[in-house]
């Protein structure tokens, strides 16, 4: 009888809990866009790295091309550092949890991260 009280109490607990939304039924929902990733995306990947990675053709199936075809597009304004943060999130690499695709600071990071690349590339 103690256990079957307890057992009651304990499913009330939960279910008021539940509806209340204290414990989110997804914890790890990703964006729409990284439903179907196979690896699991980091949260924060590094400005430097993000360009080093954009430059060594990472995201090519994502449509950013490598090397000198990148500096020269993204010299144009045909690819932006928001088109690399997208296409890593695209491609699983970077996970969009907390919206980084839209902080502006760290889009400006990647720019000014590629922008030094290509210019110590120049000076060769």
């Amino acid at each position: 009888m103690i256990l079957k009280s307890l057992l009651c109490s304990t499913l009330s607990s939960m279910a008021i809990i539940t509806s209340l939304g204290i414990f989110p039924l997804n914890v790890n929902a990703q964006t729409n866009s990284q439903a179907n990733c196979v690896q699991e995306p980091q949260s924060y990947i590094s400005p430097e790295l993000l360009a080093t990675m954009a430059y060594r053709e990472s995201f090519k199936k994502e449509g950013i091309p490598g090397y000198g075809v990148l500096e020269t597009e993204f010299s144009a304004g045909n690819i932006t550092a928001k088109d690399i943060v997208q296409a890593a999130i695209k491609a699983c690499v970077l996970s969009n949890e907390y919206g980084i695709a839209s902080h502006e600071n760290y889009v400006d990071d990647v720019k000014s991260q590629l922008q030094s690349m290509i210019q110590a590339d120049n000076s060769r």
